[in-house]
């Protein structure tokens, strides 16, 4: 979906939601029969599982093995669309209209009402398809952000304001039209999880809500479900219980059409301390975990289950970037000169090497490194303080009363060559960070100043537009929508993501044109286009990418660490043989939730 905004922590918060997994299994019993099950943790319970009102990344990771899309990336060459609750599709590029053939005999998970009472089983039909597309479309649900891909602006029916008409043409067909070219339409046409009619179409009594699903009183009902904390899919898991602040349990859907999954059960437990995790992972009470601190990671590595090989420990390369964003309307930043000096300015390997102990990788733009969308042909901006002072001199930045700080006159005013950095307040390596570009922009004639802010501050100063230069990141998509950060239409739109105000006509003209371009490798022409007069123009300092870091208890086998999030994927784990004395029980963990 869209790019994600994260100050300081966010990436570390992301990175514990998505990646602070944790396995166990147990094999061997009096009976022989293998008694497996698959411990995960996370550290917030949140409001809702339901698939379009809740977008925080746990419910996403609760949800993520219960539902199914139409279609689905391959985590291993995620520019390949592979078939889920559609066996296949034909795209008419001349009525720009999808024909969505789907899986017969797929079956819901079962499902009961609030008072014990089980729904009839159900298929999974075209009328799940459609309703789910009448969800999302109905603009009193609380799913704006999803629904914005399918606003059409330009749409002659106000009664319909949207780009796409999906139709059920029969019991396992769907067709999806949309109303002109969008180069994601693919995305929004295959990959949304699909929702069950016969769940989210009843109250608790299991009567109607409303038999039109575009009017507000079905919105009410289906924003305020009674499912909204629990889960009907079709995927490999079926929901079972969610103890809010103690656990939530899925377990094995011994009717599901593709390939079962590995474990019989799967337990996320709620650990609220990521340091708390990260002991049970070493103590081999966890199978996969993330670890949130990097010196607790670099530590790790001279723990005696480490070096014994009783635990792995692994780092890959999260998708996301940090960068120096700066206030197009501060005259000092308007000249490109000028920004390429502050960029060469920046010593991006040191600060790796020397803040971020090599856990991170430098970055040249606004796309996944590796992706379809990414030019890697582009060099790294490299660290020149020559070069930085010969862009100021050229820019007309020059000491002119030997202060050690460049002026200029603009506007018949002298005007300092100084700025103030936002950073977020609450993180120790970001404030070492910015230590290290204001000594090196010293060194250049520019004076920088720290600016710590609270989360709710940043958020303010970067809505109005009251800083000068900010210190955050994005976390990224494999193939994303630059119009959402880039175009100068979105300088002016409420909360805009283009904080900066950042406006460059080529760059609009390219992002429009790849807009309407349905050809997929013409769109990677494009993205690398865009790429380039990004990187040309430096209206950030792109910093660098975080590696994650981990770990797993060596007894998982088959892990394996991709581009895309999660980075992970479970279904593709095997346990080998464990000997039980060597597994430690938590002393809260009854037998129910071992499978004894």
């Amino acid at each position: 979906m869209s790019v994600r905004l994260f100050a300081a922590v966010g990436v570390l918060i992301a990175l514990i939601a998505l990646a602070a997994i944790v396995a166990v299994g147990l094999s061997g019993s009096g009976s022989g029969q293998k008694r497996d099950v698959l411990r995960q943790t996370y550290g917030n319970d949140p409001d809702s599982l339901n698939l379009l009102t809740a977008n925080d990344s746990v419910s996403s990771a609760f949800r993520s093995l219960v539902y199914e899309g139409l279609a689905e990336r391959d985590m291993a060459d995620p520019d390949t669309w592979l078939p889920a609750l559609a066996t296949h599709w034909e795209f008419d590029p001349e009525n720009l209209e999808y024909t969505i053939h789907l899986r017969r005999g797929v079956k819901w998970h079962p499902m009961r009402l609030p008072g014990g009472k089980l729904l009839p089983q159900a298929e999974f039909t075209s009328r799940d398809v459609k309703f789910t597309f009448d969800c999302i479309l109905n603009k009193h649900i609380e799913a704006a952000a999803l629904r914005s891909y399918y606003h059409d602006p330009d749409a002659k029916d106000p009664s319909h304001p949207y780009k796409i008409k999906v139709t059920a043409v029969d019991k396992y067909t769907v067709k999806i039209r949309w109303s002109g070219p969008y180069f994601l339409a693919k995305t929004w046409s295959l990959g949304i999880p699909i929702l069950p009619r016969h769940v989210y179409s009843v109250d608790e009594r299991g009567e109607p809500i409303s038999f039109d699903f575009s009017l507000k009183e079905f919105a009410d009902g289906f924003n305020n479900h009674w499912a909204n904390t629990r889960m009907c899919g079709t995927g490999p898991m079926m929901y079972k219980e969610w103890i809010r602040g103690r656990r939530l349990v899925l377990v094995r859907n011994p009717d599901y059409w593709g390939t079962p999954y590995n474990f019989r059960k799967l337990v996320y437990r709620y650990i609220s301390n990521p340091n708390t995790v990260t002991r049970k992972l070493l103590r081999n009470e966890l199978d996969f975990a993330g670890i949130q601190r990097k010196d607790q990671f670099l530590e790790a590595k001279h723990n005696p289950n480490v070096l014994d090989g009783k635990v792995t420990l692994c780092d890959y390369v999260y998708p996301a970037y940090r960068y120096i964003g700066y206030n197009f309307n501060r005259p000092f930043f308007k000249d490109r000169r000028v920004r390429w000096a502050l960029s060469h300015a920046v010593p991006v390997r040191k600060i790796i090497d020397q803040v971020w102990k090599g856990l991170a990788v430098p970055a040249t733009g606004p796309f996944l490194p590796g992706s379809s969308a990414s030019d890697d042909s582009l060099k790294l901006v490299r660290y020149d303080l020559a070069r930085s002072k010969q862009l100021l001199d050229e820019a007309g930045w020059k000491d002119t009363d030997g202060d050690g700080v460049r002026d200029k006159l603009i506007g018949g005013r002298k005007v300092s060559a100084s700025f103030a950095l936002m950073i977020y307040s609450d993180a120790p390596q970001y404030l070492t960070l910015a230590k290290f570009i204001k000594e090196s922009c010293r060194k250049i004639g520019v004076e920088v100043s720290i600016e710590p802010a609270k989360w709710p501050l940043m958020l303010q100063k970067l809505r109005k537009r009251t800083f000068d230069a900010a210190m955050l990141g994005w976390v990224l998509s494999w193939k994303g929508d630059p119009k959402q950060l880039w175009h100068s239409s979105q300088v002016d739109q409420p909360d805009s993501s283009n904080h900066i105000a950042y406006r460059n006509p080529e760059l609009d003209k390219l992002i429009e044109k790849l807009h309407v371009t349905m050809d997929e490798k013409k769109q990677i022409g494009l993205y690398r286009q865009i790429h380039r007069v990004i990187y040309d123009d430096q209206p950030y300092t792109f910093l660098f990418q975080d590696k994650a870091t981990a770990g797993y208890d060596s007894r998982i086998h088959n892990v394996r660490f991709y581009k895309i999030r999660p980075c992970v994927d479970s279904r593709e784990w095997r346990m080998g043989k464990l000997k039980i004395e060597n597994w430690v029980v938590p002393h809260d963990v009854g037998k129910d939730f071992l499978g004894l």
